[in-house]
């Protein structure tokens, strides 16, 4: 620009004007050097980057200049942040993400549902999810449709490392399981089909976070050799970083191969049993295959390979088998919790609403107090949208810092949550790590709070024309008489959405108390529960029950010991089995019952506090090669036809040509959860029918935790190759059946306080600064003969109209949105009306308590100090 000057200047002077007077003709030419300055600077970018610049000093400087408001301001949004951030991450590590494998989405799961009607009898372990070995085998040597299909088994393993023991979580897998599955080796090599062989060496592949934690990461752990439930297994591999098994919120830390636990003779005969239902079998499917081709003939191959009665028939009626998406895991983790976690993101994402609404209505507080600087600013030349950036920017200033700080706060929240996901008893290990997608998550949240605070008060804030921006500036041109309608707006808002929360915490709290006051049937004091496992240290069949029986004998003659016993399952564990029993004589249609099955020893009822109501218990002597017999409850005696109840019935169980007696009758008791009434229970001897995993139920006279660790020593003496698997008291299991329950009553209370808080906090802000701006009107009221009371009566009359306006639509909202949580209630409806009204009641009080504080300020205006301001 100077060089144009010069030349245009050096022009006129050539043309034999004098040198000032040339200057001046070349700057009249050219025009304002400063404006052109900035449309240079416009056309780069750089003149938006210096205001932004200026706009965020400037914020800081508005932020620094009002402490208290900032640091509410970016409380509330770090914590309603944060708890979103944290419940996106658990969704995140247990519905979203997919497996981190080779396309994930074309893996499948097989799982099969017996049809109505069908004697398909089998010993399964773990439900529908479990096949056998030969029924793998048969699919996957004739499957046309699969690039792949892989067998695995998850179970607990005893590691043996430089003379120590630890057990810990692992993978029994078929040879070509890692490569099926796509898994990539950082070291070493993976397992493959030669290393299943029956007589092959065991090989073992460690996942990276077992690697650096048992070997410190150093590559030498390749070759070593360790002990695997007692078999010695040379270390081959160590996965990917990210690989941590295929079960969503269960990491594992050692593969095996399937046959390296097992004798060359029990390999044989386990993995040649047809009947013996145990593994779990994953596919890949070829690129382009139809999904209802695939479970056509997957279902196909599957009836052809069912093992054949005594007769040498198959069942007359086969199972339907189905082949699910697998792309994200397998477990039944995603369908228990998926919807519990999405409900809780819905509480979240409500809290997080509430907060953008308060921020909002500070904000728009704030607004209306800068109206006359905003006048100024539009008096001076600047553009509406050039001053709704500058509100924006202000309010993203407060979205950052609170997002950033939410962030960290989702670390700490972490710990509330993940008791939500618990399989059975034991909580899930979730790594709430900071990874791209919480990144991701939290920066679109923060937008997404910006936006939602700054808009409305940058609206009002720049909503006058110049004319009116100059006539504030008048004399007197100051004062307003605004009420904050928007401000009323919002506050109805956080009123609605602050009912939805507080209904929703009081139905899950009412489930709570209706579950835990629920009759359970037996005596849970004084009950210490333990698990074994003692199949997965080679005991089989009679030796695997001589084995819980000689346990048995040791831990009753303990000091202290009153009644020892075993079952399965504990009571009101979850774990449960159900078959169908027939009733020979019936006619069709009515002669099969769906029952509960419960495998236990003799004098179990006494130990659980059972009452035998007729007949005797089973004994000693009801084992292997005896007549069967059962116990049958209270539940299954009233469907059993006939009216001379259950003493003496014969029913057929498992085969036709079982035939069972039932020689007691027992009270009813809940068997599995606290949600279901005692179902039909048919009580079976354990030694008739041998059970791999049990529980042991040990009554004491004192507490029973004090009796655990002798146990400990005890059964370690016996066998120290089968360890407890988990030791508890009946007391702490029965907490533990209601722990979701709990955490959700917990929980969506704490955040429907909060956004009670929340929207008090708007209801006060509101009031005070309307009460403020109405100075004058409220002076001359009180001069003209209103008193004090009549001041409070009017204040508090009007911050209710909000309050009832949001009332009203919430009202709306929890009677469309309740619905969608009825299968999480027990003993209650989700349109319960004392729930509803003690919410809404609970509101009202609170709105009028925060109203009351600036309704007390207004009634103590001074007339002539008011007038005086004016």
């Amino acid at each position: 620009m100077e060089f144009h000057l010069q030349e245009r200047a050096e022009h006129w002077a050539r043309q034999g004007l004098p040198q000032e007077e040339a200057a001046r003709r070349a700057r009249i030419e050219f025009g304002a050097v400063e404006r052109h300055k900035e449309d240079c600077r416009e056309a780069l970018g750089l003149r938006f980057v210096d205001e932004l610049s200026g706009d965020i000093v400037y914020g800081l400087r508005k932020m620094r200049a009002a402490p208290a408001f900032t640091m509410v301001a970016v409380s509330i949004l770090a914590i309603s942040i944060g708890a979103n951030a944290a419940v996106f991450r658990v969704l995140d590590a247990v519905v979203l993400r997919r497996l981190p494998v080779e396309r994930p989405q074309q893996l499948r799961e097989f799982t099969w549902i017996n049809r109505q009607d069908s004697p398909l009898k089998v010993v399964v372990h773990g439900g529908s999810t479990s096949f056998a070995y030969p029924v793998y085998a048969h699919v996957r040597d004739r499957s046309t449709v699969f690039s792949d299909v892989f067998l695995f088994d998850q179970r607990a393993l005893d590691v043996g490392m430089s003379g120590r023991e630890q057990r810990v979580p692992g993978l029994l897998v078929s040879g070509n399981f890692l490569r099926g599955l796509g898994v990539s080796m950082m070291i070493g090599r993976s397992i493959v089909p030669d290393d299943d062989r029956v007589d092959a060496p065991a090989v073992a592949v460690l996942t990276h976070g077992f690697w650096q934690r048992a070997f410190g990461g150093d590559s030498s752990a390749l070759g070593q050799t360790v002990a695997v439930n007692g078999t010695p297994a040379v270390i081959i591999g160590v996965t990917a970083r990210t690989f941590e098994g295929v079960e969503p919120g269960s990491p594992i830390d050692v593969i095996v191969s399937i046959t390296t636990l097992l004798p060359a003779d029990e390999a044989r005969a386990a993995l040649g049993n047809s009947r013996y239902w145990r593994y779990r079998v994953m596919a890949r499917v070829k690129p382009g295959v139809d999904d209802e081709r695939v479970r056509l003939e997957t279902e196909a191959l599957v009836q052809q390979a069912l093992p054949v009665d005594a007769a040498g028939d198959k069942p007359s009626v086969l199972p339907r088998v189905l082949v699910t998406p697998a792309g994200q895991g397998v477990g039944s983790l995603r369908r228990d919790y998926a919807r519990p976690l999405y409900l809780l993101m819905t509480i979240m994402s409500v809290v997080l609403l509430i907060a953008c609404a308060n921020i909002a209505g500070l904000l728009l507080t704030r607004a209306t107090a800068r109206e006359r600087e905003m006048s100024v600013r539009l008096a001076l030349g600047a553009g509406r949208a050039r001053l709704m950036r500058q509100l924006l920017t202000e309010s993203a200033l407060l979205a950052c810092l609170g997002g950033g700080l939410g962030i960290g706060l989702a670390f700490v929240i972490r710990d509330a949550l993940l008791p939500l996901l618990n399989q059975e008893r034991e909580p899930l290990n979730i790594t709430l790590g900071l990874g791209p997608g919480l990144v991701l998550f939290s920066i679109g949240v923060c937008v997404a709070v910006a936006l939602l605070c700054g808009i409305l008060p940058a609206l009002r804030a720049t909503r006058l024309g110049l004319r009116a921006a100059q006539a504030r500036l008048l004399p007197g041109g100051g004062a307003g008489t605004s009420r904050l309608f928007g401000g009323k707006a919002l506050i109805a808002l956080q009123v609605a959405l602050s009912l939805v929360l507080l209904v929703g915490a009081g139905l899950f709290v009412r489930t709570l108390m209706n579950l835990r006051s629920q009759p359970i049937g037996f005596r849970p004091d004084h009950i210490l529960l333990f698990e074994m496992d003692a199949s997965a240290s080679g005991y089989q069949d009679a030796r695997l029950s001589d084995f819980y029986e000689t346990v048995l004998e040791r831990v009753t003659s303990m000091p202290g010991v009153q009644e020892v016993s075993l079952s399965r399952y504990g009571l009101l564990s979850g774990g449960r089995t159900t078959d169908t029993i027939v009733i020979p004589g019936e006619p069709k249609g009515r002669d099969e019952i769906r029952v509960h099955l419960h495998f236990v020893s003799p004098r179990h009822l006494e130990t659980m506090g059972i009452p035998l109501l007729a007949g005797r218990d089973f004994t000693v002597q009801d084992r292997e090669g005896a007549p069967r017999v059962a116990l049958a409850n209270q539940a299954l005696a009233r469907l059993l036809p006939g009216s001379g109840g259950p003493l003496g019935r014969r029913i057929l169980y498992a085969r036709p040509d079982s035939d069972v007696e039932i020689v007691g009758m027992t009270a009813d008791a809940r068997l599995a959860t606290l949600r279901e009434s005692a179902p039909p229970t048919l009580y079976l001897p354990y030694r008739q029918y041998p059970q791999r995993q049990m529980t042991f139920a040990v009554r004491v006279a004192g507490d029973p935790l004090a009796i655990a660790a002798p146990i400990r020593e005890a059964l370690g003496e016996i066998n120290p190759a089968v360890p407890l698997l988990e030791i508890r008291t009946q007391e702490a299991q029965i907490e533990a059946s209601v722990r979701q329950e709990r955490v959700f009553a917990y929980v969506a209370s704490g955040f429907a306080l909060l956004a009670l808080l929340l929207a008090c906090l708007g209801i006060y802000g509101t009031l005070a600064h309307s009460v403020a701006r109405r100075t004058r009107e409220i002076g001359l009221r009180m001069a003209l003969g209103a008193d004090r009371q009549e001041v409070v009566h009017m204040v508090l009359r009007e911050s209710l109209v909000p309050v009832v306006v949001g009332l009203a639509f919430g009202l709306g909202v929890v009677v469309a949105t309740t619905r969608f949580i009825q299968s999480m209630l027990f003993g209650l409806t989700p349109h319960d009306a004392p729930t509803i009204l003690f919410a809404a009641l609970g509101l009202i009080v609170s709105a009028l308590l925060a109203a009351w504080l600036p309704s007390r300020r207004a009634s103590g205006i001074d007339p002539m100090a008011a007038l005086r301001c004016e």
